[in-house]
């Protein structure tokens, strides 16, 4: 174990220098101290000399092993630990808890050689431990140490400040897939329940809950908001059911986690007006009073009746939104009372869910009738109840558009967008100076359809192959392409033509499906470790029904039975997005849009993305600095300012914490230079991070003397409730 003090330069001490966890502590008041575990001495001095550089007044100890660290710790309790997963075997979950015990106001940051896919931005902040690449970002470990280190005690609600105090299950679950574990953990919930997930070599391929087993089973558990973690030993072989990699199995989770968070946050925002009306009917009083009391906190009216006659008359008298039913009532059952509401016009198109603690044999009842959705099984408790009515509930009026804040005053220069020719029935848009800093720039000469302007079509018909729209992005940029697609809800292709050749992105009614080409080495070049049980025979058949028809590879696959579903699915997915990203790299790509009519059958086979914004987000954020480094020149004194719907765009994206740290700047009077350092930003990642919202056209460039300098406030505020900061 090395110790080493920081003043003006790291000073390596010997190794038999006295190590810090045995001798008194002499910490100094307001003393950064951070503690490194980390056994590979190149890496132990890339990381002291960035920590040099970030922290040059921290006391920084260098342990080997983890019995060094603990002794550190117990002695001087440092503020920040940087761990290599590679110190251990299995880094473990025992360690990092014990660190929640002794120093809960500590952060961690976790070092892994593990490949981390860049959309696991959305798990950021999830937890108490910030997950890094090796080999060491060092620019990247810079800033996020800086960040760590001055973040305020008193701001615990802003994940990007998490401290170990955070640690949640997904934290533990990252950690056993990243060292390679196979073993099992319990974990026991909020209100006593208990799960298991098992590991095998680092993929998670079973787990169960006392309700479900599988991927649901682990949805749950990673929903969960405290309780306990255990290892299990002896555990045994589990059945397999879980064969989707662990960084998609997880990101999915944790994005249905805060998907649900935001629905209730806007909901309880909901005016008295707007909130839905649940009718519930079931004998038992106590039932009554716990549905009443957690459906009346979510911001529900809830009406409750005791026997099926009360119920019926509660129906048409409030016109419910929905019913939950008792199947077994004193004077009715449930089928008898849903036959009943579906005979009667008032009450014919009311959703029902049955309440049973028979559920699984009332399976042919709820299909006798059509007015009943699904079956909620006695005893559930108050999530699962939410979940249940959240499902199967339409989207009140307003839930979309509810306030999120007070919008700032607008720029005090013009923000429109050119001028551009549009398919007929659109608006015409005003005119406006072009930003003179923008990726797709665009000289005036080149405003010709010859040039890449967007040509104009004849208006978009059913069952038709027309040419809807087509130009290039000199012109026609790919997030205005996109918004065109789901603006006027437009079903077929859009086909990308660039130097590697054609992209295809399919769309029905507006909703982007899948992208692909034909090329399958451009399209997914490696093999992902979802296929590596696939008969490589089988797996080349599969590519070569990509080059000739443009299915997906993975589409193939699944047919055949291959492949599950949803990882199936998740790879399309991930592979389109992959691939789209170049595009926005790309000096200049041939669009044109063919309405088609119908899709292709493997593009019916796929769900469709609802929000076109949040798609094109998530490809952005694949890019990585070096590819757009050729594209933008940066002149750090311009000014980054809303376009005019940027605003009310950027609220409506689930930014990560650094894209709302970075949105919260734009004010009309920052520059790019001040942005970057009030956030203690490299300037490289600067202009990555603002790279994504010019894309998506939510702001533009301007310079400094374009502007009216007046400051106005920030923002940051009111993108609390998109991203779930400050609740």
């Amino acid at each position: 174990m090395l110790s080493i003090w920081c003043e003006a330069s790291f000073v390596r001490a010997s190794a038999a220098a006295p190590p810090r966890g045995l001798r008194p502590s002499t910490r100094v008041k307001n003393t950064v101290r951070i503690l490194v575990l980390e056994p590979d001495d190149a890496l132990g001095s890339t990381i002291l000399s960035a920590l040099h550089q970030a922290e040059p007044d921290a006391v920084v100890d260098l342990a080997r092993n983890i019995d060094d660290a603990h002794r550190i710790t117990i002695s001087d309790r440092p503020d920040l630990f940087v761990l290599d997963l590679d110190a251990a075997k299995d880094l473990g979950h025992d360690f990092l808890l014990d660190l929640r015990t002794s120093v809960p106001n500590a952060r961690a940051i976790v070092l892994s050689g593990v490949h981390l896919e860049p959309q696991r931005q959305q798990l950021a902040g999830t937890g108490g431990i910030h997950f890094l690449e090796k080999p060491l970002p060092e620019a990247e470990f810079i800033t996020l140490v800086q960040t760590l280190v001055h973040a305020p005690e008193n701001e615990s609600g802003q994940n990007f400040q998490g401290t170990l105090s955070d640690l949640h299950l997904s934290d533990i679950i990252q950690l056993k897939c990243m060292s390679g574990a196979t073993s099992a953990l319990e974990f026991t919930g909020p209100a006593g329940e208990r799960a298991r997930v098992y590991f095998e070599d680092g993929q998670v391929r079973h787990a169960s809950t006392p309700r479900s087993e599988g991927v649901d089973a682990f949805n749950e558990i990673v929903s969960w908001k405290g309780g306990k973690i255990s290892e299990v030993s002896g555990a045994g072989t589990p059945p397999r059911t879980i064969n989707t990699d662990w960084q998609f199995l997880l990101m999915e989770a944790v994005r249905k986690v805060d998907e649900t968070s935001e629905r209730r946050a806007q909901r309880k925002k909901l005016a008295p007006s707007q909130r839905q009306r649940i009718l519930v009917i079931d004998d038992s009083l106590m039932l009554l009073t716990f549905v009443q009391e957690i459906l009346s906190e979510a911001n529900y009216d809830v009406t409750v009746a005791a026997t099926a006659e009360e119920g019926l008359e509660a129906a048409r008298a409030q016109r419910a939104d929905l019913i939950l039913l008792d199947y077994l009532l004193p004077d009715l059952r449930g089928d008898e009372v849903s036959r009943r509401l579906h005979e009667d016009q008032d009450t014919a198109g009311i959703p029902v869910l049955y309440m049973s603690g028979f559920g699984a044999d009332l399976a042919s009842a709820q299909a006798q009738h059509p007015n009943v959705l699904a079956i909620l099984n006695k005893p559930f408790s108050s999530d699962m109840l939410l979940k249940a009515v959240e499902q199967h509930l339409p989207k009140p009026e307003g839930y979309e558009t509810a306030d999120f804040a007070e919008r700032p005053s607008e720029p005090a220069f013009p923000t429109e967008v050119a001028n551009v020719i549009v398919p007929e029935g659109e608006p015409e848009m005003k005119t406006a100076p072009e930003p003179l800093w923008h990726e797709n720039a665009v000289d005036d000469e080149k405003n010709s359809p010859s040039h890449g302007g967007i040509t104009a079509v004849p208006e978009h018909r059913e069952n038709s192959t027309e040419l809807y729209f087509a130009g290039d992005t000199s012109f026609l940029p790919l997030g205005r392409a996109l918004h065109i697609i789901s603006r006027e809800k437009l079903s077929g292709v859009l086909r990308c033509s660039w130097s590697k050749g054609d992209v295809e992105l399919y769309a029905r009614e507006g909703k982007i499906l899948l992208v692909s080409t034909r090329d399958a080495d451009v399209y997914c070049g490696e093999a992902p470790i979802t296929l590596v049980n696939v008969d490589p025979e089988r797996l080349e058949q599969a590519r070569d029904a990509q080059r000739r028809t443009g299915a997906p590879l993975f589409l193939p696959l699944l047919r055949d039975d291959l492949i599950l579903r949803d990882p199936a699915l998740q790879l399309v997915q991930h592979y389109g997005q992959k691939l789209f990203a170049q595009l926005w790299c790309a000096p200049r790509v041939r669009v044109a849009f063919q309405s088609l009519d119908p899709l292709p059958d493997f593009a019916r086979e796929t769900p469709g993305e609802e929000d076109v914004d949040h798609w094109a987000l998530a490809t952005l954020r694949l890019i990585q600095y070096p590819e757009i480094a050729d594209q933008i020149e940066c002149d750090p004194s311009y000014i980054p300012a809303y376009t005019r719907d940027g605003f009310d765009r950027v609220q409506k994206l689930r930014l990560s914490v650094a894209e709302a740290q970075f949105a919260s700047q734009f004010n009309g009077s920052r520059s790019i230079a001040q942005i970057a350092r009030n956030l203690r930003l490299d300037l490289k990642f600067a202009r990555l991070t603002l790279f994504r919202f010019l894309a998506l056209e939510i702001v533009e460039c301007w310079p400094p003397q374009a502007v009216e300098k007046t400051e106005r406030p920030g923002v940051f505020k009111r993108f609390g409730r998109s991203i779930g900061i400050g609740e």
